[in-house]
């Protein structure tokens, strides 16, 4: 039997998923980051290659006829040294088919909607809008990193909730913010004097991708309780997002939005804003949230592709 391979591989995670060109899921997997900017080459396809392993488990990976790669980071793929890692990573997991590798909002777009055209915006450890057609990426706004922008992503959420933490604490007045970094990054019941600031700051520093993402759903957690610098930051969160879309997006556009990334598909304060701004702007748009991104990628390497409606009950069964 031929089987397919699909990966989901982004900055806080990476899954796997092994099925049957007819869509029966025969293994999965998850391991860390798979994102080969943030995370460094080496660390991203070891990440990758252990996802791939769980999924695989006793399956041969010789019988692998195609693999898809939703990769954040794939530009990094067009380095020398880069692609060698990737190369001898699928060489050791015994992979000799070829492998597909595209932008990983793609797959977000496909694990959300029966359609080959619309829009996806996706917020999880980094953010992106992406206009699809004919299910090919032709337009992009933002994806340039935490560094540059991300704006709305959990790198960009943690950042300005640890940024609010700390001032609060270096002036001498902590509030929710402060004590929920300070729990989260230094361990529950620390001190909250005006010292402690720099030593978050260091901690945030030395490892920012490591640190910094895991914190956003604290602005989930104090918002629901009231604390209006949580709220501004979700505010802001979710204007950032809709205007990256509304770059790729025609106003009078009626296709699907598919909402994807940990940041858009859990439910919280920015979720919700995107979706009454996105409501509002593009009152007969389509607004879904996507599912089993690895098994997206597993379809889009089947060639020729399944009927998709076969495939998408597995994503929505109870559509």
């Amino acid at each position: 039997m031929n089987l397919t391979l699909g990966v989901d591989a982004g900055g806080t995670a990476s899954r796997a998923v092994v099925a049957t060109p007819a869509g029966r899921v025969l293994g999965s997997g998850r391991a860390g980051g798979g994102n080969p900017v943030s995370r460094g080459p080496a660390k991203a396809a070891s990440a990758i290659a252990d996802a791939v392993r769980q999924a695989l488990g006793d399956l041969d990976a010789s019988r692998l006829t195609a693999v898809c790669v939703g990769i954040a980071g794939v530009g990094a793929l067009q380095q020398r040294h880069v692609a060698t890692e990737f190369a001898a990573m699928w060489s050791d997991l015994g992979v000799v088919c070829p492998v597909r590798y595209l932008d990983d909002p793609l797959l977000g777009f496909v694990a959300g909607v029966a359609e080959t055209s619309g829009h996806v915006l996706l917020a999880g450890t980094g953010a992106v809008a992406l206009r699809i057609e004919n299910l090919q990426v032709t337009a992009c706004a933002d994806g340039l990193g935490g560094v540059l922008g991300d704006e709305g992503s959990g790198y960009w959420l943690g950042r300005e909730i640890t940024r609010a933490a700390v001032r609060q604490l270096a002036e001498g007045r902590p509030g929710l913010l402060a004590e929920l970094v300070v729990d989260a990054l230094l361990g529950p019941g620390g001190d909250l004097s005006p010292r402690v600031a720099h030593a978050v700051a260091e901690l945030v520093q030395s490892d920012p991708v490591g640190t910094l993402p895991p914190l956003s759903p604290l602005v989930t957690a104090a918002a629901r309780a009231g604390d209006p610098v949580a709220a501004e930051i979700a505010d802001s969160a979710a204007q950032c997002l809709v205007a990256s879309l509304a770059s790729v997006r025609e106003a009078a556009s009626e296709e699907p939005i598919i909402l994807a990334g940990g940041v858009l598909t859990s439910a919280g304060p920015v979720r919700g804003r995107v979706v009454a701004l996105c409501s509002r702007r593009w009152p007969h748009a389509l607004i879904a949230s996507a599912s089993d991104t690895a098994l997206a990628a597993a379809w889009l390497a089947c060639d020729p592709r399944p009927d998709w409606d076969s495939w998408f009950d597995r994503f929505f069964p109870d559509s």
